[in-house]
Parts: structure tokens; C-alpha cells; sequence
């Protein structure tokens, strides 16, 4: 790994950790203060560590986390207390046993991994320090760092779904623009070596299509289990399925393109067709018009005809403005370009009074559109295999 991709990757994981790592810190302080002044505790330990095992990066969910630790605690201390009253003949023998019940009922509930960790943890406690620092005592601690996990998760910190995907798409935009840019320097200078950047920075945009791919799945966590997520729920899932269903035709349009036009520039087969350099230009800065937020894709698509026949000098260079037109109907496709071009709804008129009777179907425009997309995309796939 080059020192330059080290640097990246640090900052990525620095950007992707330090904000839940902060509240992480922030709510074990709070807690631990908390329980100190509320319950009396002199060291409120489990409530310091049930914060940051609520709130630590990484976690899909924050508040199943919590709501699972909250469950396993109380398992486990059950479990324990009743395995206070087996004989302590042989201690290591009910140790093993009341670890092995406190896990096995957590698992019979089917929530997440905490679940059974923290029963099997509790129910250890519990025979170990007895129910007087295990029991009450830790449940309390630890209803206070959920508590706090819950209030930095669900309503201080929450993170917008929206802008999850949004940024995850603008990331995959930019990536894409950079090596359309590069394909334009090399067909401006017919330069093998460009031609092979432009293709190598392509196919590094897919990190950026598979971050997006992970954005929407983020989102779509946070839509069903956090507060702010779900009141933007239906517009989250909307968005979704906008970006999930194009975001992988954009990347392989744009990546066959890029191959086709390393291959054109390589064979030397005559001229470039005219207009080609400006016209590489325009769809990566729609790109980045996109990514910025701007109807991009409806100027891109009035702003992209069929190229004359006179154009394709060559089959190499037919070949790589064939694969240029996919990619300019595959962006002007991307995204939920009617969020983005649409302005705010006018305000209510006596004619938008009148009662809608397409409500009754709702979806099914979008179900047509859907449908048709999927047999041109086959068409197209079907079109270029045979190519």
C-alpha cells in the first residue's frame, strides 16, 4: 500500500469514527456522573463502559445495541440470582452452567450479539461479586448508560439519512468526472498512457460505488431505528431505490466507455470524430453539476443526440461513442433526478383542490417505469455482449 493510499485510508476511518468515538468518551463521563449523583454509586463502573458500548463506532444500530444491552443485563442477572441458590460444592462447575443458561435463553430471543455477551457476562458477575454489586446495583448503572447511548444516538446526534446517500453518490460523481476528464486529455492529445489512467481511475470509482451501496444500507438502518431516520422514512426509501438501481449502470456504462476509448486510442484507426474531446468534457462536468446538486441529467440528455454517421471514422472509435451514449442515457437516468430538478410545490390552487383519483394507484407509474427500464437495460446488456 502506497504511503499516499495509507493517508487516505487513515482520514477515511478517521472521518467515518471520530464523531460516535467523541460521544462515545462524552456520554461514559455523563453517565458515570449520573449514577454517581442519582443513585448514590462511589464507582458507577457499568455505567461508563454501558455508554460507550452503546455508542462505539462501527455498530449498525445504535439503539438495538442499547435495547440489547438493557435485555442481556437483565437476563443474565436473573440467571445469576437463580443460580445463587446451586450448591457452591463445586464453583467452577456453576459458573460454567449458569453462563452456559444466561447465553443460550439470550439466543433463543434472536436479537443482536450484545444480547447473549451481556446475559452470560451479568450472570457471571453476579456469582462473582454477588447480587448486592451485580445485580440492582449494576442494572441501574446500566440503564443510565443506555439511557445516555439512546439520547446521543436517537436525538443529538443522529446523522440524516438523506445525506448519507447524497454524499455517497457525490463521492461516485466526482470519481467518475475525474477519469471522464482524463479521457478528454486523452483524446485531445492521443495519448496512450492517458487513455490507461483515465481507465485506471474509473475502475477506482468503484470504492466509491460500493461506499454508496453501504450508504443506503446505512440509511435505510437509520430510517427503521432511529428517530430522525424515521421521520424521513419514505423519502429515505425513496432516494434508496433511485440510487440502488442506477448507480451500477452509471460505473459500467462509464467503465466500458473509458475501456473502449483506451482501445481506440491504442489501435490509432484514423482521427478521433469531431467533437468528441468537447463532448467527453460536457458529461463530466454534468457530473459534477450533478453532484453539486443542479439538474445535470435533463440538460445532459436535451444536450446529448445521436452522433451523425459521419463521426464514426473508425469501429474503434464507433464502438467508444456507442459506449458514450449509454453512458450519458445511464446519467441522465441517475439518481431521483425529479428531486433534483423539481423546485418546492406551488402553493394549493382551486384546480390542485380537486380531489386526485390517480392516489388510488399510487405506485404504478413508478412500477412502469421501473419495468421499463429493466427491459431496455437487458436490450442494451444484450446489445454490447454481442458487440
Amino acid at each position: 500500500m502506497s504511503a499516499r493510499r495509507l493517508v487516505r485510508t487513515i482520514a477515511a476511518r478517521w472521518g467515518e469514527n471520530w464523531r460516535d468515538a467523541m460521544a462515545s468518551a462524552v456520554a461514559a463521563g455523563l453517565a458515570w456522573l449520573l449514577a454517581e449523583h442519582l443513585f448514590g454509586h462511589p464507582k458507577p463502573l457499568f455505567a461508563a463502559i454501558s455508554a460507550i458500548v452503546c455508542l462505539s463506532p462501527g455498530l449498525p444500530s445504535h439503539f438495538r445495541q442499547a435495547l440489547g444491552l438493557l435485555v442481556g443485563v437483565a437476563i443474565g442477572i436473573v440467571v445469576g440470582e437463580f443460580g445463587l441458590l446451586i450448591p457452591d460444592t463445586m464453583p467452577l462447575l456453576r459458573l460454567a452452567f449458569v453462563s452456559f443458561v444466561a447465553i443460550i435463553v439470550a439466543g433463543f430471543l434472536g436479537l443482536p450479539p450484545v444480547v447473549p455477551i451481556q446475559a452470560g457476562v451479568s450472570a457471571i458477575l453476579v456469582l462473582a461479586l454477588g447480587p448486592a454489586t451485580a445485580g440492582s446495583v449494576r442494572m441501574l448503572d446500566v440503564a443510565v448508560g443506555a439511557a445516555l447511548g439512546l439520547f446521543f444516538s436517537q436525538i443529538l446526534l443522529t446523522p440524516n439519512p438523506v445525506r448519507i446517500i447524497d454524499d455517497a453518490a457525490r463521492n461516485l460523481l466526482n470519481a467518475l468526472a475525474r477519469g471522464l476528464s482524463e479521457g478528454a486529455e486523452a483524446v485531445r492529445h492521443q495519448d496512450r498512457r492517458r487513455a490507461e489512467a483515465a481507465v485506471h481511475r474509473l475502475s477506482r470509482a468503484h470504492d466509491s460505488l460500493v461506499a454508496l451501496g453501504a450508504g443506503i444500507n446505512a440509511a435505510r438502518s437509520a430510517a427503521r431505528w432511529s428517530l430522525r431516520g424515521l421521520l424521513a422514512a419514505r423519502e429515505v426509501g425513496e432516494i434508496a431505490e433511485c440510487y440502488d438501481r442506477h448507480s451500477i449502470r452509471v460505473y459500467a456504462s462509464t467503465l466500458l466507455f473509458g475501456e473502449a476509448l483506451a482501445d481506440a486510442v491504442r489501435k490509432r484507426d484514423g482521427p478521433p470524430p469531431p467533437g468528441l474531446e468537447e463532448r467527453l468534457r460536457r458529461v463530466a462536468a454534468s457530473c459534477i453539476e450533478l453532484a453539486g446538486g443542479e439538474p445535470a441529467p435533463a440538460k445532459l440528455a436535451a444536450a446529448a443526440p445521436s452522433p451523425p454517421s459521419s463521426m464514426l471514422a473508425s469501429a474503434p472509435w464507433q464502438a467508444s461513442l456507442d459506449r458514450l451514449v449509454l453512458v450519458e442515457k445511464a446519467l441522465s437516468r441517475f439518481g431521483c433526478s425529479d428531486r433534483l430538478v423539481a423546485g418546492p410545490e406551488p402553493a394549493a390552487t382551486a384546480a390542485s383542490a380537486q380531489p386526485d383519483m390517480s392516489e388510488a394507484t399510487p405506485r404504478q407509474p413508478q412500477a412502469d417505469a421501473v419495468q421499463q427500464d429493466r427491459e431496455e437495460e437487458t436490450e442494451e446488456v444484450r446489445g454490447h455482449a454481442h458487440s
